[in-house]
């Protein structure tokens, strides 16, 4: 089965920028327009919450946009990451992700510096939720005047546990992928969670996975751009890969990452 990388690049003189993506991508220059428009597929799983707070991984289904399914990780320290896209829950299609930093306390959960990496470039957005230690989370996401809600609970079709420790005998391997544009990729992992990358188009990639020093099942990811034709050279990436394990006996890859300053994001999901 196929997996899915998707890079997008702020508006930085905009027709240069779009040529490059446009380059590295095979010859489609922008992404899905963000998670109230575009295309993409989806499946995931969760499980195992944290306390009080909303800490843990969620998947559910989005209303009022073009995308039907989406997998939410929120971390001890606050930040999330909302990967989105269609299919099911265990394998998403991802065709997007907004990132961003939260507060959650009794039941409240708010975000008001996320960004939605779907989208060229960026759109800043704000997301707002209630949850439940059941668990559940209802929200919605409100990009400028537009906004959707979405309703999660534990991911449907995985036995992924939030609680485990993240699994690099799970990662290790080969994903071959393609990217939302239909570059075919390859991302190769070793036993210790170090990856080289490369696309058709001659774009590469290295870097690496780690566990958290949370104990938790995400993994700390650190991606490193190639040279050209790659859309932003040299540029170091960091963010988190969840490996979740289908009811199906397959296994689901999504990752998500941004540079410092959160001008340049990268994505990815699928499964093998």
């Amino acid at each position: 089965m196929t997996d899915t990388i998707s890079l997008t690049l702020p508006r930085l003189a905009a027709l240069a920028l779009a040529a490059a993506l446009a380059a590295c991508s095979g010859g489609s220059e922008l992404p899905n327009g963000g998670i109230a428009g575009g295309e993409g597929t989806g499946t995931g799983s969760g499980g195992n919450f944290g306390g009080t707070t909303a800490e843990g991984v969620y998947g559910g289904s989005l209303s009022g946009g073009s995308f039907g399914n989406f997998v939410m990780a929120v971390l001890e320290n606050g930040t999330f990451w909302q990967f989105y896209g269609r299919g099911s829950q265990a394998a998403l299609d991802m065709a997007g992700f907004i990132e961003g930093t939260s507060t959650s306390s009794a039941g409240t959960f708010h975000s008001a510096d996320a960004l939605d990496f779907g989208i060229f470039p960026a759109v800043a957005a704000t997301v707002t939720a209630t949850y439940t230690s059941a668990p559940t989370i209802t929200g919605s996401v409100a990009e400028g005047v537009q906004s959707l809600s979405f309703t999660g609970a534990t991911v449907t079709g995985s036995s992924y546990a939030y609680k485990s420790p993240a699994s690099l005998e799970l990662l290790a391997g080969t994903w071959n992928v393609n990217s939302m544009n239909g570059v075919a990729t390859t991302l190769a992992f070793d036993a210790t969670g170090a990856f080289t990358g490369t696309d058709t188009v001659g774009c590469t990639l290295t870097g690496d996975a780690t566990t958290r020093p949370s104990g938790k099942n995400v993994f700390n990811v650190r991606i490193v751009m190639g040279p050209a034709p790659c859309p932003a050279p040299g540029t170091t990436l960091t963010g988190i890969a969840l490996v979740m394990p289908t009811t199906g006996g397959n296994t689901s890859l999504l990752v998500g990452a941004v540079d410092s300053s959160r001008s340049v994001g990268f994505g990815a999901s699928g499964i093998r």
